[in-house]
């Protein structure tokens, strides 16, 4: 799936982070900016764009996607970056702010933080969020798996399999805000908000808005999902009266607040990435290329922002936060350009070489396809 506004969003998400862990309680922004913003709209673009291959797999027919070389992308996608980082963590800031206790490394290095007696927070704390991604990536081979078997004898129609996803996605959203309430992850962790199992609903909603994506696709959706696309401005609105409203409720209403910031997050991504083939108001932004500098630069900037924040506080503990704040911005966003440049973006390349044998010699006994021009 390949969604021109994508990118943009992403940098958006990134710089949320960064800005949520740099404000922190200051300037009377805590009851907003304690919440988790960033990862929501991570995790949900998470669901939709990781999950869209296995669903368009199943409604055409064809298998899956190879699990071997999938993982591998993944794996590539998460650790090399993340590593390099931990390591600049360790240098800038002190190891004794990264490992908490020091029994606990091989869970930092393995993003298994959020599964443990210890809590999410060791390491680079926003990183409990990877060890959710993570999970997520190999549970969907999974549940694939188990949906396309569950299907065999049903109607095959793209339209039934839609209706037929929808609502086990549903009833997914329903589980995990059980798991939430009743803490059913306590063999694995104390803290079911932090894993997989907990926010299950935040890839469900993404997985979902990939069954909008296919459904629009094939001209299975009605004219009401086309709305946030076409209307981006009032429904960016009504996600931003849903995070406000999310801040003035009191902190002990958890629940209601995180669902009201995961409903501002599913109607910003409606607006800005359910577009039709003309681009309107903040999607246009989406495109340009600062924006899509900003996406492709995101999971460094995502890394790099909390390392570049207590790095200032730890060196420059009287800086105000009024400097600090776009010093911490603009530092991470530049961590995130070398992040990509130097990390991401090489492995990238040699997984797409591998993936296409570009590190094979031609066979001369083969006749390749003449060049095309460029």
């Amino acid at each position: 799936m390949r969604i021109r506004t994508v990118d943009g969003l992403r940098g958006f998400a990134a710089l949320l982070v960064v800005f949520d862990h740099t404000v922190e309680d200051h300037w009377g922004l805590g009851p907003w900016s304690t919440q988790n913003h960033g990862v929501v709209l991570f995790a949900i673009l998470t669901g939709m764009l990781v999950g869209a291959p296995f669903l368009r797999a199943r409604l055409d027919g064809r298998p899956e996607p190879a699990l071997r070389p999938y993982l591998r992308a993944r794996a590539s996608r998460i650790y090399p970056g993340y590593w390099v980082a931990l390591a600049g963590a360790a240098l800038l800031v002190g190891w004794h702010y990264v490992e908490q206790p020091a029994t606990d490394w091989l869970q930092i290095v393995t993003l298994t933080q959020a599964y443990g007696p210890d809590g999410p927070w060791e390491g680079i704390p926003p990183t409990w969020s990877l060890s959710m991604f993570f999970a997520f990536y190999l549970l969907l081979p999974v549940w694939s798996r188990l949906r396309r078997r569950a299907d065999r004898d049903r109607d095959p129609a793209p339209a039934a399999v839609l209706r037929r996803e929808s609502l086990w996605l549903a009833g997914v959203i329903v589980g995990a805000l059980l798991v939430r309430e009743l803490s059913l992850t306590g063999p694995l962790t104390e803290e079911p908000v932090f894993n997989v199992f907990g926010r299950a609903d935040w890839f469900a909603i993404g997985m979902l808005l990939a069954i909008v994506v296919a459904a629009r696709q094939r001209g299975l959706a009605g004219p009401l999902l086309d709305l946030p696309g076409r209307r981006p401005w009032p429904t960016i609105a009504l996600a931003l009266a849903a995070t406000t409203t999310a801040a003035l409720l009191p902190l002990s209403y958890v629940e209601g607040r995180d669902q009201l910031d995961t409903i501002a997050a599913t109607l910003l991504i409606a607006a800005l990435l359910l577009h039709g083939d003309a681009l309107r108001g903040p999607q246009r932004w989406c495109v340009t290329r600062p924006a899509q500098a900003l996406g492709r630069w995101s999971y460094g900037i995502f890394l790099w922002g909390w390392i570049v924040q207590k790095a200032l506080v730890v060196h420059a503990p009287d800086l105000p936060l009024g400097a600090r704040l776009p010093l911490t911005m603009a530092l991470a966003v530049l961590a995130g350009a070398a992040s990509w440049r130097f990390v991401e973006a090489p492995l990238g390349r040699r997984l797409k070489r591998r993936a296409t044998g570009g590190d094979r010699p031609a066979d001369p006994s083969v006749r390749q396809p003449p060049a095309l021009p460029a």
